[in-house]
C-alpha cells in the first residue's frame, strides 16, 4: 500500500481497490487540513477529553453531527468568509464519505467550489441529530 496514512481512502486501505474515488477522498482530507490548519492525525498529549479531536476526520464528522462546522476553521484566520468556509467544509465532508459510490466526482467538486453547481447539502449521516419522537423505553412486565 502506498500513500500517506489518513489521506488513503478506506476501500484502498482494506482491499487495494484504486479508482478516481480514492483521489476524491484524499482531496477531501486535504481540504479539511487546509481549512483547519492542522494535520489529519495530531496528538499533542492532550487530555483524554480532547482525544477525539486528534483524528481530523472523526472531529469533522463530530462537528457536523453537532451542527458546529465553523469549529473546524483554523482559529488564526483573521477575516473569515463564513459562507465560503462552510462550502469548503461541506464539499470536504462529501469527499470523505465512506462509500466511494456516494462521493462526488472531481468535476462536481470543482463545480461546487467554483459556484457553477448548487452548494451541497450535508449527507444525512452528518446532519445534526434531532431528538426522536419515539423514545424507546422498555416496559417492565407485570408479575
Amino acid at each position: 500500500m502506498r500513500g500517506t496514512v489518513c489521506y488513503v481512502a478506506p476501500e484502498y486501505g482494506y482491499s487495494g481497490d484504486v479508482s478516481e474515488n480514492c483521489d476524491v477522498y484524499s482531496f477531501g482530507v486535504l481540504l479539511l487540513v487546509i481549512i483547519s490548519g492542522r494535520r489529519p492525525l495530531q496528538v499533542n498529549g492532550s487530555p483524554l477529553s480532547e482525544f477525539h479531536r486528534a483524528n481530523l476526520l472523526s472531529w469533522a464528522r463530530h462537528c457536523a453531527r453537532n451542527g458546529k462546522l465553523v469549529e473546524l476553521v483554523d482559529q488564526s484566520i483573521q477575516s473569515l468568509d463564513k459562507d465560503q468556509a462552510l462550502l469548503c467544509i461541506k464539499v470536504a465532508l462529501l469527499c470523505v464519505l465512506k462509500s466511494p459510490a456516494r462521493r462526488p466526482s472531481m468535476k462536481e467538486v470543482v463545480g461546487m467550489l467554483s459556484g457553477e453547481l448548487e452548494p451541497p447539502q450535508l449527507p444525512i449521516e452528518y446532519s445534526p441529530s434531532t431528538p426522536s419522537r419515539f423514545p424507546f423505553k422498555t416496559r417492565k412486565k407485570g408479575r
